[in-house]
C-alpha cells in the first residue's frame, strides 16, 4: 500500500511538472509572439522593401519558368536572359503604372466636390419622398471629413508617397535582382548550416514547398487580377465611365486583398457612377456586370486555377488580414495570405507545432514535409 501511495504522488508531482512546463511554454510562445509583431511593426520601413522584394523575385522567376515552357523558349533563351527580360518588363509596367496613378489620383479629388454635389441631390430627393429631411452638400461633407479627417493631408500624403514610390521602387527592384543572385548560393548555404544529410533534406523540403506555395499563388494571383482588371475597364468603357482606366487598376491592385479587396475597389468606381449617371438603368447594370465578374473570377474561375496550392482556413485568412493590416498596412493586407503560407509551412516541419499548422489548414491535412514519411 505505501509503495502504491509513492507511486501515485511521484505520477502527481510528475503530471504538475508537465502542466508547469507546458505552461511556460504556452506563455513563452505568446510573449515571443507578442515580441515578434511589435519588431515587425516598429522595422516597418526597413522589413517591407525587403519583402516586397523577395516576392518580385519570386514572381520574376515563376514567369521565367512559364516562358521556359514555351516552345523553342527554353532550349534556345537561357535563364538569365528570361529573368533580365522579365525584370525590365515588370520594372517598366510598374515606373508607368506608378506615374499613371499619380496623374490619375490628382484629376480624380479635383473631380471630386461635382461629383459628391450630383450625388447629394439624388440622396436629398430620394430621401424626401419618405418625408425626410436630408442637406447633403459638398461643404457640409467637406466639413464632416475635416472634423474627423485632414483631408488635405491625406490627399497630400498620397501624392507624395506616390512621388517617392519611383524611388521605392527602385529599391524593391535592387532586393529582387540580389535575391535572385543569391539563388546561386543557397545550396552551399544551407550545407553549411545543416550539416547532417537528412536534417539537410528535410530542409530544403520545407524550402521547396514555400518557394512552390508563394510562386505559383503570387504569379497565378497576378494574372488573376490582371484579367479581372481588363474585364472591369471593358465594362467601364463601354459605359463611359470616367477615369475608366483608373478604377481598373484600381480594381487589380485590391483584388490582392482575400474576400474584401475587390468589392473595396467597387464601391469607389459605383459612387463616380451615380454621381455621373444619377439612379439610372446604367448604373444598375455596371453593378450587375462587376458583381458577376467578381464572382465569376473570384469564386470560379480563380479557385480552380489555384486548387489547394495553399490550404489556409477562410477564418484564418480573414484574421491574418486584420493582423498584417495592423502591422504593415495596405502593404500587409497584401501580403497577408502569402506571409501566412509561409508560416503555417515552416510549423509544420516540427512536431510541437505542427498541430498549430493542420488547425489552420482548410482541409485538416498540413504540407507536405519530412515529418510526414516518419
Amino acid at each position: 500500500m505505501a509503495g502504491n501511495g509513492q507511486d501515485i504522488g511521484r505520477r502527481v508531482v510528475n503530471m504538475d511538472g508537465q502542466n508547469y512546463l507546458r505552461s511556460i511554454a504556452i506563455s513563452m510562445a505568446l510573449l515571443a509572439t507578442i515580441s515578434i509583431g511589435w519588431v515587425l511593426a516598429i522595422a516597418e520601413a526597413l522589413l517591407v522593401p525587403v519583402v516586397l522584394g523577395a516576392l518580385l523575385a519570386f514572381l520574376m522567376d515563376g514567369i521565367s519558368r512559364q516562358m521556359g515552357r514555351l516552345p523553342f523558349n527554353g532550349a534556345v533563351v537561357p535563364v538569365w536572359l528570361r529573368l533580365t527580360m522579365t525584370g525590365l518588363v515588370l520594372f517598366v509596367v510598374l515606373l508607368i503604372g506608378v506615374g499613371f496613378f499619380a496623374r490619375n489620383l490628382e484629376a480624380v479629388v479635383r473631380a471630386l466636390p461635382q461629383y459628391v454635389e450630383t450625388f447629394s441631390a439624388i440622396v436629398t430627393d430620394v430621401a424626401r419622398q419618405f418625408d425626410v429631411e436630408v442637406e447633403l452638400t459638398w461643404y457640409s461633407v467637406n466639413k464632416i471629413l475635416s472634423d474627423s479627417v485632414d483631408l488635405q493631408g491625406v490627399i497630400r500624403y498620397s501624392l507624395n508617397s506616390l512621388s517617392y514610390s519611383a524611388g521605392y521602387m527602385v529599391l524593391v527592384f535592387i532586393y529582387a535582382i540580389l535575391f535572385l543572385f543569391e539563388k546561386a548560393t543557397v545550396d552551399r548555404k544551407v550545407a553549411a548550416l545543416v550539416p547532417n544529410p537528412e536534417k539537410r533534406r528535410e530542409a530544403w523540403e520545407a524550402i521547396n514547398e514555400i518557394i512552390a506555395q508563394i510562386g505559383t499563388y503570387f504569379t497565378t494571383k497576378t494574372m488573376v487580377n490582371a484579367v479581372l482588371g481588363g474585364i472591369c475597364y471593358a465594362i467601364f468603357l463601354f459605359y463611359g465611365l470616367e477615369f475608366a482606366a483608373f478604377f481598373a487598376v484600381l480594381t487589380a491592385i485590391f483584388n490582392y486583398i482575400p474576400y474584401v479587396g475587390s468589392w473595396v475597389a467597387m464601391a469607389l468606381p459605383m459612387l463616380f457612377a451615380v454621381g455621373q449617371f444619377g439612379l439610372s438603368y446604367d448604373v444598375l447594370m455596371i453593378a450587375l456586370l462587376l458583381g458577376a465578374a467578381q464572382m465569376g473570377v473570384g469564386y470560379f474561375w480563380e479557385p480552380r486555377l489555384m486548387g489547394r496550392t495553399l490550404n489556409i482556413s477562410p477564418v484564418v485568412v480573414m484574421f491574418s488580414l486584420a493582423v498584417w493590416t495592423s502591422i504593415w498596412g495596405l502593404v500587409g493586407a497584401i501580403l497577408s495570405v502569402v506571409l501566412t503560407s509561409g508560416i503555417m509551412t515552416v510549423m509544420a516541419m516540427f512536431p510541437a507545432t505542427r498541430a498549430i499548422a493542420i488547425l489552420l489548414t482548410n482541409t485538416g491535412e498540413a504540407p507536405a514535409t519530412r515529418v510526414d514519411a516518419d
